[in-house]
């Protein structure tokens, strides 16, 4: 993995592991990036034992948390995408960095 990539990398996968309370380490690339807003939404419904959907906006404020760590938007970019991965987020965020440097 390049250094700009693995930097991408290591902001990613500490942002998912503080919002999931997991090891950073559980994440790879083939982390399924939806699947985790769900795991956070469960959790917190769990947690909490209301079913409402208020769980669900709270964990795609991670989505925010990365848009603000990269200075992008890319929160529509996988609105129709049903399997997104940690590598496909990590490409689209360099994708968009690399027309700023």
């Amino acid at each position: 993995m390049q250094r700009g990539t693995l930097a991408i990398f290591q902001i990613v996968r500490v942002i998912l592991a503080r919002n999931l309370e997991i090891d950073p380490d559980a994440i790879d690339l083939d982390f399924k990036f939806h699947n985790f807003i769900n795991r956070l939404a469960e959790r917190r419904q769990r947690l909490s034992g209301s079913k409402h959907l208020l769980s669900y906006l709270e964990a795609a404020n991670i989505y925010f948390d990365l848009s603000e760590a990269f200075e992008l938007n890319f929160l529509a970019d996988f609105t129709d995408s049903t399997c997104i991965t940690v590598a496909d987020l990590i490409l689209l965020i360099r994708s968009r960095l690399n027309p700023l440097v």
